[in-house]
C-alpha cells in the first residue's frame, strides 16, 4: 500500500511538472508566449527549414495562419494566425471574439524551436443583420486585458490560446517528422527562336 502510495505521488508530481513547462508565460517583453524547443537529430537546417515553411503554407489546423516573413539564411519563419473564441451566455453559445497571434520558426541542424506570441483579443458583436462581426477599432493585447474584460473571460481565452497553441505545435511537430512535398520550381521550357529574316 505504501508503494502504491508513493507510485501515485510520484506520477502526480511528473503531471504537474510536465504541465509547467507546456504553458504560458511571459517573456522578456511582459507579453504572453508559448515557447517549445524540439529536437530532431539526423536533419540538416535545410530541411527542417523546408518542412516548416511546408507547415505554414499548407497546414490545415482549422486556423487562419499566412506567412508574413521567411529568412533561408537565418533559417527564421515568421506567421501571422488568428482563431475563434466561443462565449456562452444563459440560454446559447455565440462568438465572443477573435484572438490573433504571431508564430516564429527558428531552425538549426537537429533542432529547431517554435513559439506563439502577440495575443490580441478582438471582440465580436452583433450587426443589424444577426452577424457577429469584429467590433470596428476594438485590439486588446491580452497583457492588458483584465483592465478591460472580466476576469473569469480572461482566464477562459488563456485556456483557450493555450490549447490552440498545443494544437497548432502537435501539427507542426507531425509536419517537421515527415517529408514534405513542396512543388519543385519548375525549369523554364526553352522558347523557340523564329527568325522573321529567312522563310
Amino acid at each position: 500500500m505504501k508503494n502504491l502510495i508513493i507510485a501515485l505521488t510520484c506520477i502526480l508530481f511528473a503531471k504537474t511538472v510536465s504541465a509547467q513547462t507546456d504553458s504560458l508565460a511571459f517573456d522578456e517583453n511582459n507579453k504572453y508566449i508559448y515557447y517549445q524547443t524540439v529536437e530532431q537529430a539526423g536533419l540538416n537546417k535545410d530541411t527542417l527549414y523546408t518542412r516548416a515553411l511546408y507547415f505554414i503554407k499548407k497546414s490545415v489546423t482549422g486556423n487562419k495562419l499566412k506567412l508574413s516573413k521567411a529568412d533561408e539564411v537565418l533559417g527564421t519563419l515568421t506567421g501571422k494566425g488568428s482563431f475563434m473564441i466561443t462565449k456562452k451566455t444563459l440560454v446559447l453559445a455565440g462568438v465572443g471574439g477573435e484572438i490573433d497571434y504571431s508564430l516564429r520558426i527558428e531552425v538549426k541542424d537537429a533542432k529547431y524551436r517554435y513559439w506563439f506570441t502577440d495575443f490580441v483579443f478582438i471582440p465580436y458583436q452583433r450587426d443589424r443583420y444577426g452577424m457577429d462581426v469584429p467590433t470596428p477599432g476594438v485590439y486588446i493585447p491580452l497583457e492588458n486585458a483584465k483592465r478591460k474584460i472580466d476576469a473569469k473571460d480572461v482566464a477562459a481565452y488563456l485556456d483557450k490560446i493555450l490549447q490552440n497553441s498545443r494544437q497548432v505545435g502537435s501539427v507542426l511537430k507531425s509536419y517537421m517528422l515527415k517529408i514534405s512535398s513542396m512543388p519543385k520550381p519548375k525549369a523554364d521550357k526553352a522558347i523557340k527562336k523564329i527568325s522573321t529574316k529567312e522563310w
